[in-house]
């Protein structure tokens, strides 16, 4: 069979690289006839490798044929019409598919030209630790047992596990073998060091390197979690290892390339943005459809047990979608339950380790103030769980929640970029305008509330969606620059403004920016349309704000506390210190830790650092990479004085100075300085983190458009692209391993361990 496999990818890059010497040209002759006879035997050969057993080679022989049709297709598309870009991609389609069956595919090469000779270990007859063999089996449980072998004398290559894990239960054990080799007596210790994953077929393989022959062998399990457990069924040596093909590795090789190498040669991906804007259209939406898409798949694959439209039917909810809903339905800020006497009766009830070892019940993550309970989370939601409820008797899935606010923000929030760049920088490039559009909705911080759709995340993915939904409105209102000013748009966007604050009280600081920004336009209405415009512009704010004042002194007795004060947590907040340095680890962590890449799982992370601090600093699970170098635009700030150089007019200079200035630097990082009392906690970054970006994008483009040095335009294109790259392949891992940790989604930790490693 391998034969046969090496023949059927000569022959596929053999065509390939004919087809690609040919784009510009017809085939003729023998060439033609070779050409469209093997394209054609290695299509219906990958046909046949979907429909019939291929055994360990099963997907290689597809990945070959559908490789050859698109080299076919490309061939006929550039024999007709020019595009560099796309004769590109066809060389990067070989150069995928080559990576993809050779590169990607080493440990099936492990036995190819050695004598390995295939045993089945009978682990019946093992010399057993910590375990029995009974029904058929080994079961494997928290602690570790052992399975030992001697008197061997191979060569061995590969390891192969029959793990049987329970029926509807992901799981992984730790798989360590100890061997001898010819070249030390004693063993080497976790010669094997894996890990078997539930549903995995690749996972049960090991690769094995020694020296020579081995002797014995200790085969060790454990559960990596304590609901992990399996049977061990079978063990052999030397078995071949099945190709674990991956089209989406190979997708993402090549359109990642061509995009790359849109950006530094295409005609069009240079073309201005304004003279190519159905195209850039497409495009974005394109790119806004695949976001919403990951934030529905990050989603729906924690929804237990699958049942989505099950989740529009739940009894029970949490402090937002159930008990606020009943507190408000029963005309009260307090929440129903009342706090229990132990807890009224003591000294400090705040003090969590008293709560702890007194073993005093509470509602956690609740406020306590007067005796009674409170929530301080924001409310703005209920405008949708209420209603919900009271037409279907049932509360609103929180996970469902999220994955709606955070949809509808990706969306706001491209339009908001869209009409930016089509008001006042038209004249920047398809590749920047799409670069940027990549990585703003890349780097814009959801990914950590779609990825843990709790309602911490729902509050957060909430106001990210009001705020974004107001700024679009602001822009597309026409209170900036001329042309009639759309009363409408100007009355939502205030409201929507002051939604927010009610969903993140953290927002507030973009709230006041946005009060400024319309006073500073009111003069433009005259006193005509004044009265009109001040009702607009500032009575849903300013109601809201009022509601807002007036709930949290019906709850706390102060206009300005909405409540963490006094929250039921691990801190006591009522007694919380302000030290410079818990601001420090926030300001480094959220905007300054830089990703970390490594050749093993996760391959990128961003490492936590407490920066030497001696005291105490709230951690919640998962880490992102900070801003700055999540997404490298941000830099441009550092040109800030440069590109206002470029503004002739002083009172704009200052108008732009302070709009941007205060968005995307100042507000940021008041909102990044204040989180030191709560804390560091990756959703955090999308209060702040697409404001920042924003911001950089104005002091980039608006240098892109007043240069006229083309070759600078060209080598920023470029760079855009492969920042984008970049950034979405950061983010990607980064969020992926955030929503999917090891210990609960063993089997998507494999998925993308598989991914990235070319040599496990």
């Amino acid at each position: 069979m391998w034969l046969i496999f090496f023949t059927a990818l000569i022959l596929f890059a053999l065509c390939s690289v004919i087809y690609i010497s040919h784009f510009s040209r017809k085939l003729t002759g023998n060439k033609k006839l070779f050409c469209h006879g093997m394209t054609a035997v290695l299509v219906l050969t990958g046909i046949a490798d979907l429909l019939m057993n291929f055994g360990e080679f099963k997907g290689a022989f597809a990945a070959i044929g559908f490789c050859s049709a698109i080299e076919f297709i490309l061939y006929a598309y550039l024999t007709e019409r020019k595009s560099p870009v796309t004769a590109f991609f066809g060389k990067a389609v070989l150069a995928a598919a080559l990576l993809e069956l050779v590169f990607f595919q080493f440990p099936s090469y492990r036995l190819l030209g050695g004598d390995y000779e295939h045993t089945v270990l009978n682990i019946s007859q093992g010399e057993l630790e910590n375990c029995t063999f009974e029904n058929g089996g080994i079961p494997v449980g928290k602690d570790e047992i052992s399975i030992s072998y001697h008197g061997l004398d191979k060569k061995i290559g590969t390891v192969w596990v029959n793990a049987e894990f329970p029926e509807n239960e992901t799981g992984q054990i730790n798989f360590f073998v100890d061997m001898t080799e010819e070249t030390g007596y004693y063993y080497r210790l976790k010669a094997v060091d894996s890990a078997i994953v539930s549903n995995s077929v690749q996972s049960q393989f090991a690769m094995v390197q020694l020296a020579g022959k081995s002797t014995d062998a200790r085969f060790r399990f454990s559960a990596f979690g304590e609901n992990h457990s399996c049977v061990i069924k079978e063990i052999e040596l030397n078995k071949p290892i099945p190709f674990d093909v991956m089209p989406l590795r190979m997708a993402v090789i090549a359109l990642f390339s061509a995009f790359i190498y849109a950006c530094i040669k295409s005609a069009v991906m240079n073309g201005e943005y304004e003279k190519n804007q159905k195209f850039c259209h497409y495009a974005a939406n394109a790119v806004t459809l695949i976001g919403v898409c990951v934030v529905v798949m990050f989603v729906c694959s924690q929804i237990p047990n699958g049942d989505f439209f099950g989740r529009f039917k739940l009894t029970e909810g949490n402090q937002i979608t159930e008990e606020l809903v009943l507190a408000f339905e029963h005309g009260q800020f307090s929440l129903l339950e009342k706090p229990s006497d132990a807890l009224l009766a003591m000294d400090n009830p705040y003090d969590h380790g008293s709560r702890f070892y007194g073993e005093i019940d509470c509602l956690w993550d609740h406020a306590l103030y007067e005796g009674k309970y409170y929530s301080y989370y924001g409310i703005a939601p209920l405008l949708l769980f209420i209603p919900y409820h009271l037409i279907t008797g049932y509360f609103f899935p929180e996970d469902i929640a999220v994955m709606i606010f955070s949809s509808l923000g990706l969306l706001f929030l491209s339009m908001t970029y869209s009409f930016i760049v089509k008001k006042w920088f038209g004249k920047i490039s398809v590749g920047v305008y799409l670069s940027g559009l990549v990585m703003l909705l890349a780097g814009c911080g959801i990914w950590c509330c779609a990825g843990r759709p709790m309602f911490y995340e729902m509050a957060v993915s909430a106001g990210f969606m009001c705020l974004a939904a107001a700024v679009y409105l602001i822009f597309t209102s026409g209170i900036t620059g001329g042309g009639k000013t759309n009363l409408p748009r100007i009355f939502l966007s205030s409201l929507l403004m002051g939604l927010s604050v009610m969903c993140r009280p953290t927002l507030a600081v973009y709230a006041v920016c946005g009060f400024v920004f319309f006073i500073i336009n009111a003069k433009k209405h005259g006193k005509g349309g004044m009265l009109k415009y001040i009702c607009c512009a500032f009575l849903p704010v300013c109601c809201l704000g009022a509601f807002q004042m007036y709930y949290n002194y019906a709850r706390f007795d102060s206009v300005f506390e909405f409540g963490i004060k006094y929250s039921l947590t691990i801190n006591d907040f009522t007694h919380t210190e302000f030290h410079l340095h818990n601001m420090l680890v926030g300001v480094y962590n959220f905007l300054l830790a830089p990703p970390a890449f490594i050749p093993d799982y996760p391959f990128v992370s961003a490492p936590f650092s407490f920066i030497g601090l001696n005291g105490y600093y709230f951690k919640d699970e998962g880490t992102i990479s900070g801003l700055i170098f999540l997404v490298p635009p941000i830099f441009g700030y550092l040109s800030g004085r440069k590109a206002l150089k470029l503004i002739p007019d002083r009172k704009n200079r200052i108008l732009s100075a302070l709009a941007v200035g205060t968005m995307g630097i100042i507000m940021p990082l008041v909102i990044v300085c204040a989180a030191w009392e709560s804390g560091y906690s990756a959703r955090y970054m999308a209060d702040f983190s697409w404001q920042a970006i924003m911001g950089a994008y104005a002091v980039l483009f608006l240098q892109y458009i007043k240069s006229e040095n083309a070759e600078k335009k060209r080598v920023f294109t470029a760079a855009m692209g492969i920042c984008a790259v970049y950034t979405l392949i950061v983010v990607s891992i980064e969020s992926f391993v955030f929503a999917f940790p090891m210990i609960s989604f063993p089997e998507f930790a494999d998925m993308l361990n598989r991914f990235a490693a070319f040599y496990k």
